[in-house]
Protein backbone atom coordinates (compact mmCIF):
# COMPACT_ATOMS: atom_id res chain seq x y z
CA UNK A 1 0.00 0.00 0.00
CA UNK A 2 2.76 2.10 0.43
CA UNK A 3 4.20 1.89 -2.85
CA UNK A 4 0.55 2.06 -4.47
CA UNK A 5 -0.30 5.57 -2.27
CA UNK A 6 3.14 6.85 -3.90
CA UNK A 7 2.90 5.39 -7.21
CA UNK A 8 -0.95 7.73 -7.02
CA UNK A 9 1.50 10.98 -6.11
CA UNK A 10 0.26 10.82 -2.41
CA UNK A 11 3.08 12.16 0.25
CA UNK A 12 1.87 11.03 2.68
CA UNK A 13 2.09 7.52 2.04
CA UNK A 14 3.96 5.13 4.77
CA UNK A 15 1.31 5.87 7.54
CA UNK A 16 0.54 2.43 7.67
CA UNK A 17 4.20 1.68 8.41
CA UNK A 18 4.37 3.35 11.61
CA UNK A 19 5.98 2.28 14.65
CA UNK A 20 6.29 4.52 17.46
CA UNK A 21 8.80 2.35 19.56
CA UNK A 22 11.67 1.58 18.08
CA UNK A 23 12.49 -1.60 19.73
CA UNK A 24 9.83 -3.44 18.42
CA UNK A 25 11.57 -3.37 14.81
CA UNK A 26 11.86 -6.68 13.92
CA UNK A 27 10.36 -8.55 17.19
CA UNK A 28 7.80 -11.00 16.62
CA UNK A 29 4.81 -10.51 19.17
CA UNK A 30 4.02 -14.17 18.77
CA UNK A 31 7.55 -15.25 19.95
CA UNK A 32 6.87 -17.52 23.01
CA UNK A 33 10.23 -16.36 24.08
CA UNK A 34 9.21 -12.41 24.56
CA UNK A 35 9.94 -11.51 28.60
CA UNK A 36 7.60 -9.12 30.39
CA UNK A 37 9.25 -6.14 29.57
CA UNK A 38 8.77 -6.47 25.73
CA UNK A 39 5.42 -7.80 26.45
CA UNK A 40 4.64 -4.14 27.79
CA UNK A 41 6.21 -2.49 24.82
CA UNK A 42 3.65 -4.75 22.64
CA UNK A 43 0.76 -4.03 24.61
CA UNK A 44 1.98 -0.17 24.84
CA UNK A 45 2.12 -0.36 20.90
CA UNK A 46 -0.81 -1.96 20.30
CA UNK A 47 -2.86 0.15 22.38
CA UNK A 48 -1.20 3.70 20.58
CA UNK A 49 -0.59 2.57 17.28
CA UNK A 50 -3.64 0.89 15.22
CA UNK A 51 -1.61 0.42 11.85
CA UNK A 52 1.20 -1.91 14.20
CA UNK A 53 -2.06 -3.92 15.06
CA UNK A 54 -3.31 -4.81 11.79
CA UNK A 55 -0.05 -5.12 10.61
CA UNK A 56 2.37 -7.39 13.18
CA UNK A 57 -0.42 -8.65 15.56
CA UNK A 58 -3.85 -9.26 14.04
CA UNK A 59 -4.51 -12.46 12.45
CA UNK A 60 -7.51 -13.67 10.19
CA UNK A 61 -9.27 -17.11 10.55
CA UNK A 62 -8.56 -19.11 7.33
CA UNK A 63 -8.73 -22.80 6.53
CA UNK A 64 -5.66 -25.28 6.82
CA UNK A 65 -4.13 -22.46 8.68
CA UNK A 66 -4.30 -22.95 12.79
CA UNK A 67 -2.44 -19.81 13.47
CA UNK A 68 -4.74 -18.24 10.93
CA UNK A 69 -2.80 -15.74 8.27
CA UNK A 70 -2.17 -11.88 8.20
CA UNK A 71 -4.44 -9.20 7.82
CA UNK A 72 -4.18 -8.20 4.04
CA UNK A 73 -4.72 -4.52 3.48
CA UNK A 74 -5.93 -3.01 0.69
CA UNK A 75 -6.94 0.35 -1.01
CA UNK A 76 -10.58 0.14 0.16
CA UNK A 77 -10.30 -1.35 3.85
CA UNK A 78 -7.54 1.18 4.06
CA UNK A 79 -9.90 3.86 3.23
CA UNK A 80 -12.36 2.24 5.78
CA UNK A 81 -10.09 2.50 8.58
CA UNK A 82 -8.31 6.05 7.84
CA UNK A 83 -11.32 7.32 8.12
CA UNK A 84 -12.89 5.31 11.40
CA UNK A 85 -10.18 6.35 13.03
CA UNK A 86 -11.24 10.30 12.76
CA UNK A 87 -14.56 8.38 13.89
CA UNK A 88 -16.12 9.54 10.65
CA UNK A 89 -19.62 7.73 9.60
CA UNK A 90 -19.03 5.36 7.03
CA UNK A 91 -20.83 3.61 3.96
CA UNK A 92 -18.72 1.10 2.70
CA UNK A 93 -18.88 -0.68 -0.79
CA UNK A 94 -16.74 -3.41 -1.74
CA UNK A 95 -17.33 -6.66 -3.82
CA UNK A 96 -18.48 -9.52 -2.37
CA UNK A 97 -15.60 -11.82 0.13
CA UNK A 98 -13.31 -9.02 -0.38
CA UNK A 99 -12.80 -8.33 2.98
CA UNK A 100 -14.89 -5.57 4.60
CA UNK A 101 -16.96 -7.63 7.02
CA UNK A 102 -13.31 -8.89 8.49
CA UNK A 103 -11.90 -5.38 8.22
CA UNK A 104 -14.93 -4.01 10.74
CA UNK A 105 -14.14 -7.30 13.07
CA UNK A 106 -10.45 -6.07 13.39
CA UNK A 107 -11.43 -2.48 13.65
CA UNK A 108 -14.11 -3.51 16.53
CA UNK A 109 -11.99 -6.25 18.21
CA UNK A 110 -8.99 -3.56 18.23
CA UNK A 111 -11.79 -0.89 20.06
CA UNK A 112 -13.42 -3.58 22.57
CA UNK A 113 -10.09 -4.77 23.93
CA UNK A 114 -7.81 -1.71 23.54
CA UNK A 115 -9.12 1.61 22.08
CA UNK A 116 -12.16 2.63 24.77
CA UNK A 117 -13.38 2.34 28.24
CA UNK A 118 -17.12 1.40 29.31
CA UNK A 119 -18.48 1.65 26.33
CA UNK A 120 -21.08 -0.10 24.11
CA UNK A 121 -20.52 -1.51 20.14
CA UNK A 122 -23.96 -2.66 18.63
CA UNK A 123 -23.97 -5.41 15.71
CA UNK A 124 -27.02 -5.06 13.58
CA UNK A 125 -27.04 -6.96 10.22
CA UNK A 126 -30.58 -8.22 8.14
CA UNK A 127 -30.90 -11.41 10.84
CA UNK A 128 -30.09 -12.08 13.85
CA UNK A 129 -28.04 -15.21 13.49
CA UNK A 130 -26.12 -13.20 10.86
CA UNK A 131 -25.45 -10.44 13.89
CA UNK A 132 -24.26 -13.67 16.02
CA UNK A 133 -21.59 -14.73 13.21
CA UNK A 134 -20.03 -11.23 13.51
CA UNK A 135 -19.82 -11.50 16.82
CA UNK A 136 -18.13 -15.16 17.21
CA UNK A 137 -15.59 -13.85 13.91
CA UNK A 138 -14.72 -11.61 16.67
CA UNK A 139 -14.11 -14.16 19.30
CA UNK A 140 -12.35 -16.44 16.89
CA UNK A 141 -10.15 -13.58 15.61
CA UNK A 142 -9.31 -12.84 18.94
CA UNK A 143 -8.40 -16.37 20.03
CA UNK A 144 -5.72 -16.40 17.39
CA UNK A 145 -4.14 -13.24 19.10
CA UNK A 146 -1.06 -13.93 21.47
CA UNK A 147 -2.09 -14.88 24.79
CA UNK A 148 -1.14 -11.44 26.68
CA UNK A 149 -3.37 -9.36 24.21
CA UNK A 150 -6.28 -11.62 24.06
CA UNK A 151 -8.24 -9.77 27.68
CA UNK A 152 -10.25 -12.83 27.49
CA UNK A 153 -10.74 -13.69 31.42
CA UNK A 154 -14.01 -14.82 32.50
CA UNK A 155 -14.22 -13.10 35.69
CA UNK A 156 -13.27 -9.83 36.76
CA UNK A 157 -12.53 -8.16 40.08
CA UNK A 158 -15.22 -5.80 41.96
CA UNK A 159 -14.21 -5.01 45.08
CA UNK A 160 -13.45 -8.23 47.60
CA UNK A 161 -16.22 -10.44 44.64
CA UNK A 162 -14.82 -11.90 41.74
CA UNK A 163 -17.95 -11.27 39.21
CA UNK A 164 -18.11 -13.82 35.66
CA UNK A 165 -17.53 -11.57 32.35
CA UNK A 166 -20.91 -12.45 30.39
CA UNK A 167 -20.50 -13.85 27.29
CA UNK A 168 -22.74 -15.46 24.90
CA UNK A 169 -23.87 -15.64 21.51
CA UNK A 170 -25.19 -12.64 21.67
CA UNK A 171 -23.26 -10.74 23.60
CA UNK A 172 -19.66 -10.53 24.69
CA UNK A 173 -17.84 -8.03 28.06
CA UNK A 174 -14.36 -7.10 28.30
CA UNK A 175 -14.09 -7.82 32.08
CA UNK A 176 -10.59 -5.42 32.23
CA UNK A 177 -11.93 -1.98 30.62
CA UNK A 178 -15.78 -2.57 30.63
CA UNK A 179 -16.85 -2.33 26.87
CA UNK A 180 -19.64 -4.68 25.58
CA UNK A 181 -20.77 -5.43 22.00
CA UNK A 182 -24.03 -6.43 21.62
CA UNK A 183 -25.81 -7.78 18.81
CA UNK A 184 -29.75 -6.74 17.61
CA UNK A 185 -32.15 -9.08 15.65
CA UNK A 186 -33.63 -7.74 12.73
CA UNK A 187 -37.48 -6.11 13.07
CA UNK A 188 -40.42 -8.12 11.30
CA UNK A 189 -42.63 -4.55 11.55
CA UNK A 190 -42.15 -0.87 11.25
CA UNK A 191 -43.13 -0.70 14.77
CA UNK A 192 -40.50 -2.92 16.07
CA UNK A 193 -38.05 -1.38 13.91
CA UNK A 194 -38.86 1.90 15.60
CA UNK A 195 -38.43 0.73 18.85
CA UNK A 196 -35.01 -1.66 18.12
CA UNK A 197 -32.41 0.42 18.84
CA UNK A 198 -34.63 3.47 20.38
CA UNK A 199 -33.11 5.24 23.88
CA UNK A 200 -29.74 2.60 23.30
CA UNK A 201 -26.30 5.02 24.36
CA UNK A 202 -24.52 3.09 21.77
CA UNK A 203 -21.84 5.46 20.92
CA UNK A 204 -20.54 2.70 17.95
CA UNK A 205 -23.15 1.19 15.49
CA UNK A 206 -22.38 -1.22 12.71
CA UNK A 207 -24.63 -2.46 10.16
CA UNK A 208 -23.54 -5.01 7.67
CA UNK A 209 -25.47 -5.37 4.87
CA UNK A 210 -27.72 -2.23 5.36
CA UNK A 211 -29.21 -2.63 1.93
CA UNK A 212 -30.91 -6.13 3.00
CA UNK A 213 -32.06 -4.95 6.82
CA UNK A 214 -35.90 -4.69 6.60
CA UNK A 215 -36.94 -1.26 7.69
CA UNK A 216 -33.33 0.54 7.50
CA UNK A 217 -34.69 3.71 7.30
CA UNK A 218 -36.96 3.85 10.17
CA UNK A 219 -34.52 1.40 12.42
CA UNK A 220 -31.91 4.73 11.59
CA UNK A 221 -34.15 7.36 12.27
CA UNK A 222 -35.20 6.68 15.55
CA UNK A 223 -31.86 5.38 16.91
CA UNK A 224 -30.17 8.73 15.62
CA UNK A 225 -31.27 11.07 19.18
CA UNK A 226 -29.63 8.65 21.41
CA UNK A 227 -26.50 8.17 19.59
CA UNK A 228 -25.88 11.48 19.13
CA UNK A 229 -25.94 11.78 22.82
CA UNK A 230 -23.73 9.37 23.42
CA UNK A 231 -21.70 10.17 20.25
CA UNK A 232 -21.14 13.83 22.00
CA UNK A 233 -19.94 12.13 25.15
CA UNK A 234 -17.56 10.06 23.65
CA UNK A 235 -16.12 12.87 21.72
CA UNK A 236 -15.99 14.77 24.86
CA UNK A 237 -13.76 12.45 26.41
CA UNK A 238 -11.48 11.16 23.64
CA UNK A 239 -12.77 7.78 22.67
CA UNK A 240 -14.19 6.25 19.30
CA UNK A 241 -17.55 6.24 17.90
CA UNK A 242 -19.19 6.51 15.08
CA UNK A 243 -21.70 4.43 12.55
CA UNK A 244 -20.26 1.96 10.04
CA UNK A 245 -22.99 0.65 7.28
CA UNK A 246 -21.10 -2.03 5.36
CA UNK A 247 -22.84 -3.36 2.07
CA UNK A 248 -23.08 -4.51 -1.28
CA UNK A 249 -25.51 -2.51 -3.58
CA UNK A 250 -29.14 -3.73 -2.78
CA UNK A 251 -32.68 -4.51 -4.70
CA UNK A 252 -34.03 -0.58 -5.62
CA UNK A 253 -37.71 -2.73 -6.03
CA UNK A 254 -37.41 -2.86 -1.98
CA UNK A 255 -37.86 0.19 0.36
CA UNK A 256 -34.41 -1.04 2.38
CA UNK A 257 -32.62 -0.81 -0.81
CA UNK A 258 -34.18 2.16 -1.96
CA UNK A 259 -33.31 4.00 1.86
CA UNK A 260 -29.65 2.74 1.44
CA UNK A 261 -29.37 3.80 -2.06
CA UNK A 262 -30.25 7.53 -0.77
CA UNK A 263 -27.92 7.07 2.03
CA UNK A 264 -25.37 6.15 -0.65
CA UNK A 265 -26.09 9.02 -2.79
CA UNK A 266 -26.28 11.78 -0.37
CA UNK A 267 -22.95 10.78 1.60
CA UNK A 268 -19.39 12.74 0.73
CA UNK A 269 -17.40 10.38 -1.69
CA UNK A 270 -13.76 9.49 -0.18
CA UNK A 271 -11.50 10.42 -2.20
CA UNK A 272 -7.65 9.00 -1.41
CA UNK A 273 -5.97 12.80 -1.43
CA UNK A 274 -7.41 12.88 1.79
CA UNK A 275 -4.29 11.20 3.49
CA UNK A 276 -2.23 14.35 2.26
CA UNK A 277 -5.29 16.33 4.29
CA UNK A 278 -5.18 17.62 7.86
CA UNK A 279 -8.47 16.69 9.79
CA UNK A 280 -9.10 20.28 9.67
CA UNK A 281 -9.19 20.30 5.92
CA UNK A 282 -11.19 17.29 5.57
CA UNK A 283 -13.56 18.13 7.97
CA UNK A 284 -14.39 21.34 5.48
CA UNK A 285 -15.02 19.38 2.63
CA UNK A 286 -17.81 17.23 4.54
CA UNK A 287 -19.11 20.60 6.21
CA UNK A 288 -20.15 21.73 2.63
CA UNK A 289 -22.30 18.72 2.30
CA UNK A 290 -25.47 19.88 4.69
CA UNK A 291 -27.58 16.41 3.59
CA UNK A 292 -25.18 14.13 5.06
CA UNK A 293 -22.71 13.24 7.27
CA UNK A 294 -21.15 9.77 6.07
CA UNK A 295 -18.59 9.41 3.64
CA UNK A 296 -19.42 7.06 0.66
CA UNK A 297 -15.70 4.55 0.04
CA UNK A 298 -16.54 2.46 -3.15
CA UNK A 299 -13.73 0.56 -4.75
CA UNK A 300 -14.23 -2.14 -7.39
CA UNK A 301 -12.53 -5.22 -7.79
CA UNK A 302 -9.85 -3.77 -10.06
CA UNK A 303 -9.03 -1.10 -7.54
CA UNK A 304 -8.11 -3.56 -4.91
CA UNK A 305 -5.54 -5.72 -6.59
CA UNK A 306 -7.97 -8.64 -7.94
CA UNK A 307 -7.55 -9.63 -12.04
CA UNK A 308 -9.23 -10.59 -14.78
CA UNK A 309 -8.79 -14.21 -13.95
CA UNK A 310 -10.57 -13.84 -10.42
CA UNK A 311 -13.42 -12.19 -12.03
CA UNK A 312 -13.79 -14.53 -14.34
CA UNK A 313 -13.42 -17.40 -12.05
CA UNK A 314 -16.11 -15.68 -9.69
CA UNK A 315 -18.65 -15.29 -12.46
CA UNK A 316 -18.04 -18.66 -13.36
CA UNK A 317 -18.70 -19.77 -9.80
CA UNK A 318 -21.83 -17.32 -9.91
CA UNK A 319 -23.00 -19.51 -13.20
CA UNK A 320 -22.73 -16.29 -15.09
CA UNK A 321 -26.08 -14.98 -13.47
CA UNK A 322 -25.69 -11.17 -14.66
CA UNK A 323 -27.88 -9.73 -12.15
CA UNK A 324 -26.00 -11.07 -9.28
CA UNK A 325 -22.63 -10.59 -11.01
CA UNK A 326 -23.99 -6.64 -11.97
CA UNK A 327 -24.70 -6.38 -8.02
CA UNK A 328 -22.71 -8.41 -6.15
CA UNK A 329 -19.05 -7.89 -8.02
CA UNK A 330 -19.81 -4.90 -9.77
CA UNK A 331 -21.27 -2.67 -7.36
CA UNK A 332 -24.25 -1.75 -9.74
CA UNK A 333 -27.11 -0.65 -7.92
CA UNK A 334 -30.32 -1.73 -10.95
CA UNK A 335 -32.04 1.16 -11.63
CA UNK A 336 -36.13 0.25 -10.97
CA UNK A 337 -38.08 1.26 -13.89
CA UNK A 338 -41.25 1.97 -12.25
CA UNK A 339 -43.19 5.07 -13.29
CA UNK A 340 -40.27 5.72 -15.57
CA UNK A 341 -40.92 6.39 -19.31
CA UNK A 342 -37.31 4.57 -19.96
CA UNK A 343 -36.79 0.38 -19.66
CA UNK A 344 -34.43 -1.15 -17.80
CA UNK A 345 -32.47 -1.97 -20.60
CA UNK A 346 -31.81 1.81 -21.47
CA UNK A 347 -31.20 2.90 -17.94
CA UNK A 348 -28.51 0.35 -17.19
CA UNK A 349 -26.95 1.44 -20.62
CA UNK A 350 -26.94 5.20 -19.51
CA UNK A 351 -25.31 3.67 -15.84
CA UNK A 352 -22.91 1.85 -17.55
CA UNK A 353 -21.77 4.75 -19.70
CA UNK A 354 -21.30 6.73 -16.80
CA UNK A 355 -17.21 7.63 -16.09
CA UNK A 356 -15.55 8.01 -12.80
CA UNK A 357 -13.73 11.28 -12.38
CA UNK A 358 -9.74 10.74 -13.00
CA UNK A 359 -8.92 13.61 -10.34
CA UNK A 360 -10.44 16.53 -8.25
CA UNK A 361 -9.86 20.17 -7.66
CA UNK A 362 -10.60 21.85 -4.05
CA UNK A 363 -12.31 25.20 -4.17
CA UNK A 364 -12.32 26.35 -0.70
CA UNK A 365 -14.95 29.03 0.12
CA UNK A 366 -14.78 30.18 3.90
CA UNK A 367 -15.25 27.42 6.39
CA UNK A 368 -16.30 24.57 3.44
CA UNK A 369 -14.29 23.10 0.74
CA UNK A 370 -16.35 22.08 -2.38
CA UNK A 371 -15.02 19.42 -4.99
CA UNK A 372 -14.79 20.19 -8.66
CA UNK A 373 -15.00 16.31 -10.69
CA UNK A 374 -12.22 16.80 -13.70
CA UNK A 375 -12.66 14.02 -16.36
CA UNK A 376 -10.30 15.14 -18.98
CA UNK A 377 -7.37 17.01 -18.08
CA UNK A 378 -5.37 16.67 -21.41
CA UNK A 379 -6.96 19.05 -22.96
CA UNK A 380 -4.36 21.70 -24.81
CA UNK A 381 -2.61 24.81 -23.64
CA UNK A 382 -2.09 27.72 -25.41
CA UNK A 383 1.89 28.97 -24.12
CA UNK A 384 0.19 30.93 -21.23
CA UNK A 385 -1.65 27.95 -19.70
CA UNK A 386 -4.88 28.89 -20.66
CA UNK A 387 -7.07 26.26 -22.56
CA UNK A 388 -6.49 26.42 -26.38
CA UNK A 389 -10.25 26.17 -26.86
CA UNK A 390 -12.39 28.45 -24.78
CA UNK A 391 -14.03 25.87 -22.59
CA UNK A 392 -18.48 26.38 -21.98
CA UNK A 393 -19.31 26.72 -18.24
CA UNK A 394 -23.20 26.20 -17.92
CA UNK A 395 -24.55 26.60 -14.86
CA UNK A 396 -27.68 25.40 -13.52
CA UNK A 397 -28.64 27.42 -10.32
CA UNK A 398 -30.85 26.43 -7.68
CA UNK A 399 -31.74 28.09 -4.58
CA UNK A 400 -29.97 26.04 -2.10
CA UNK A 401 -32.65 24.63 0.07
CA UNK A 402 -31.14 20.76 0.12
CA UNK A 403 -33.89 19.72 -2.67
CA UNK A 404 -32.67 20.84 -6.45
CA UNK A 405 -29.31 20.56 -6.92
CA UNK A 406 -27.09 23.31 -8.13
CA UNK A 407 -24.81 22.34 -10.92
CA UNK A 408 -21.90 23.22 -12.85
CA UNK A 409 -20.60 21.71 -16.27
CA UNK A 410 -17.25 22.71 -17.86
CA UNK A 411 -17.65 21.45 -21.62
CA UNK A 412 -14.23 21.42 -24.40
CA UNK A 413 -15.56 23.66 -27.10
CA UNK A 414 -13.65 22.21 -29.80
CA UNK A 415 -15.00 18.02 -29.26
CA UNK A 416 -17.68 18.73 -26.90
CA UNK A 417 -16.31 16.60 -24.39
CA UNK A 418 -17.53 17.16 -20.36
CA UNK A 419 -14.27 18.53 -18.76
CA UNK A 420 -15.49 18.92 -15.23
CA UNK A 421 -18.83 19.21 -13.28
CA UNK A 422 -19.51 20.33 -10.06
CA UNK A 423 -23.31 19.46 -7.96
CA UNK A 424 -24.47 20.33 -4.67
CA UNK A 425 -28.02 20.62 -3.38
CA UNK A 426 -27.44 23.07 -0.60
CA UNK A 427 -24.89 25.74 -1.83
CA UNK A 428 -26.72 28.63 -1.89
CA UNK A 429 -26.27 31.34 -4.74
CA UNK A 430 -23.82 33.50 -3.25
CA UNK A 431 -21.56 30.53 -2.92
CA UNK A 432 -21.99 29.30 -5.92
CA UNK A 433 -20.82 32.88 -7.85
CA UNK A 434 -17.50 32.28 -5.36
CA UNK A 435 -17.11 28.63 -6.76
CA UNK A 436 -17.43 29.86 -10.36
CA UNK A 437 -15.29 32.96 -9.29
CA UNK A 438 -12.51 30.21 -8.48
CA UNK A 439 -13.18 28.22 -11.15
CA UNK A 440 -12.56 30.76 -13.78
CA UNK A 441 -9.89 32.75 -12.31
CA UNK A 442 -7.58 29.47 -11.21
CA UNK A 443 -8.40 27.39 -14.54
CA UNK A 444 -10.02 28.40 -17.19
CA UNK A 445 -9.91 32.29 -17.26
CA UNK A 446 -11.06 32.62 -20.91
CA UNK A 447 -14.04 30.72 -20.16
CA UNK A 448 -17.33 31.15 -22.16
CA UNK A 449 -20.22 31.30 -18.74
CA UNK A 450 -23.80 30.54 -19.82
CA UNK A 451 -25.80 30.62 -16.55
CA UNK A 452 -29.22 29.68 -16.51
CA UNK A 453 -31.80 32.30 -15.65
CA UNK A 454 -34.60 30.93 -12.73
CA UNK A 455 -37.93 32.44 -11.80
CA UNK A 456 -35.96 33.83 -8.72
CA UNK A 457 -34.77 37.24 -8.31
CA UNK A 458 -31.79 37.82 -6.25
CA UNK A 459 -31.32 40.50 -4.30
CA UNK A 460 -28.03 41.11 -1.85
CA UNK A 461 -28.35 44.76 0.09
CA UNK A 462 -25.03 46.52 0.81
Amino acid sequence: MHYILKSLGLKNNKFMLSLLDPDLAGINPFDPHLNMVMKGKILREVMNNYWYFLREVVRVPAPGMPTGAPYQLHRGNLAMNYCMMYNFNVFMELPRQQGKTISACCRYLWIYNFGTTDSEITFLNKKMDDSKLNLQRIKDIRDLLPSYLRMDQQFSTFGNRKLKAPSSVETMKNPSNSNIIKTAPSARTKILAANLLRGRTLPLWWGDEWAFIPFNETIYLNTIPAYKTAALNAKKMGKPYGILFTTTPGILTTEEGMSANRMRLLATPFNERWYDMSYQQIMSILNANEMSNFVYIRYTYQQIGRDEKWFTDICTDLQWKWDTIRREILLEWSENPENSPFTREELETVSRLVKQPVDTKLIPIFNKTYTLNIYDNTIPLKADYTPKYPPIIGVDVSGGYNQDASAITIVDSHTTRVIADFKNNSISPIDLARVIFQIVTRWYPNAVINVERNGATLKISA
